[in-house]
């Protein structure tokens, strides 16, 4: 396998406004489908956004970037997103769900970035009022979006200096350095 996608796969924050087509999002979760799934037990559903109305009505309830106090701009917004439900109505073992969700999550976004597209999974966000939105039956509850869309930014792996996880945004504001651990202090 290319390590490359592996490289351009980042969490991409801001987004040119070129849009994705609802092929694209379907081509997407066919390989989310396809995927390991934990017990092969498949709760993982997917609700798809293309449409500008609906970007724009959820933009404004998303939070980004957990470790510095930034959000892009409503220029900078997704064209798209996906949204991972889970059932709340079955007793399952939520650790394998998220799992599920996990392995669906990083097939999107390796799909995404494999046809000139990027992503950034969202956890904060207003999940009732997306949940509203989108019309998701009651028995699943929204857990995660990934906004989609054709990146806007330069986004670089590079070697983490005295254990500094961090990410940060340069003078420009601009997300250039995710700083990653060196694989000799991975292994144990």
């Amino acid at each position: 396998m290319n390590s490359n996608i592996f490289l351009k796969n980042r969490s991409y924050r801001t987004f040119t406004n070129k849009t994705l087509s609802k092929n694209e999002l379907l081509k997407m979760i066919e390989n989310a489908r396809v995927s390991a799934s934990s017990r092969n037990n498949q709760s993982v559903r997917f609700a798809l956004v293309d449409s500008k109305d609906l970007c724009d009505k959820i933009f404004p309830l998303t939070r980004w970037a957990g470790s510095i106090p930034w959000n892009p701009t409503k220029e900078e917004a997704p064209h798209a997103y996906i949204a991972l439900c889970l059932p709340n109505d079955i007793p399952i073992n939520k650790c394998l769900l998220y799992f599920d969700m996990g392995v669906a999550s990083q097939s999107i976004l390796l799909t995404a970035v494999e046809m000139g597209y990027g992503g950034c999974i969202l956890g904060n966000f207003d999940k009732n009022s997306v949940h509203d939105l989108l019309n998701i039956p009651q028995n699943y509850d929204c857990e995660i979006l990934i906004a989609l869309g054709e990146p806007n930014e330069m986004s670089t792996v590079v070697d983490a200096v005295n254990g500094e996880i961090k990410y940060y945004r340069d003078e420009e504001n601009k997300h250039h350095y995710v700083p990653k651990l060196p694989l000799n202090e991975l292994i144990l």
